[in-house]
């Protein structure tokens, strides 16, 4: 057998091995609509800033309570979670970042990093879309990977949101 049909084989033998590892054949969950919970503003700050009218940084926490237990990460149910986060508004109309640690029925807990837009709309109602990272969690959510993207809304003097979301994660052992 020459040498480049052995290095041929070779190749191939260690890229099939590469292909068949854990890391490709992690299984996938979807998540295909927004939970329904209830949520609460526990804290909201906001400072002015001195440039345009209406320029405001906030800084706030919600958390977010799952009675029906409709949302599960690996097969267990999330019963409430908690998003603190930072924002930069002109006018309710700019950017923000949170992060959430959802609490699940084992103990065990998963983290996100969300990146999104707020937009005022003309009634007064806040608009948003989001980007949803999951970044990590404990015990056997350890390794969560994966994304969500939604959007929602906050109606004028609301204390909670509406959202719909989707996306999907995996874990990584």
């Amino acid at each position: 057998m020459s040498c480049i049909r052995l290095i041929v084989l070779f190749v191939a033998f260690i890229g099939a091995g590469a292909l068949s590892s854990p890391v490709w054949a992690q299984q996938k969950y979807t998540i295909s609509r927004a939970p329904s919970s209830d949520s609460q503003y526990l804290q909201e700050h906001a400072l002015d800033v001195d440039d345009p009218p209406g320029h405001q940084v906030r800084i706030y926490e919600i958390r977010y309570d799952y009675p029906k237990r409709d949302l599960a990460f690996g097969g267990v149910s999330v019963t409430r979670s908690l998003t603190r986060g930072a924002s930069d508004y002109v006018n309710w109309n700019g950017s923000y970042t949170t992060y959430s640690t959802y609490f699940l029925e084992d103990g065990n807990r998963v983290f996100t990093r969300t990146t999104g837009t707020n937009q005022m709309e003309a009634d007064g109602t806040r608009t948003y879309r989001f980007v949803e990272n999951f970044v990590g969690g404990t015990g056997k959510f350890k390794g969560i990977h994966g994304q969500m993207r939604g959007s929602g809304e906050r109606a004028p003097g609301a204390k909670s949101l509406t959202q719909q979301s989707s996306g999907e994660y995996w874990i990584e052992e």
